[in-house]
């Protein structure tokens, strides 16, 4: 049996700091980007193309984590919004059994 110890305002808050992380690492890889790019105009050759290839190859995954942050944040107001729910309606149950 699972021991729940983690009130809904906990995992609400959770999420929100999942989410500004989303946020943080969506600009990171912006801004990086914009540097490997700006880089063109400095450093010529093939190795440069290949870094540049590289990275491009590598936004899919940065676009996968930055999508599932997301998802683990929503998952979180999920399990927030459930446990509240449960426990307005075991709160209810309570109240209509001893009246």
């Amino acid at each position: 049996m699972a021991l729940i110890q983690v009130t809904p305002e906990v995992l609400n808050s959770k999420a929100t700091e999942v989410r500004n992380l989303r946020s943080q690492h969506d600009d990171t890889m912006a801004r990086l980007r914009s540097l490997i790019l700006a880089l063109n105009e400095t450093w010529k050759g093939e190795a440069q193309a290949a870094f540049v290839a590289k990275f491009e190859s590598m936004q899919s995954s940065f676009t996968s984590f930055s999508e599932m942050l997301e998802g683990y944040a929503t998952l979180m107001d999920t399990a927030a919004r459930e446990l509240q729910n449960t426990d307005q309606g075991l709160k209810a149950t309570m109240q209509s059994s001893f009246n």
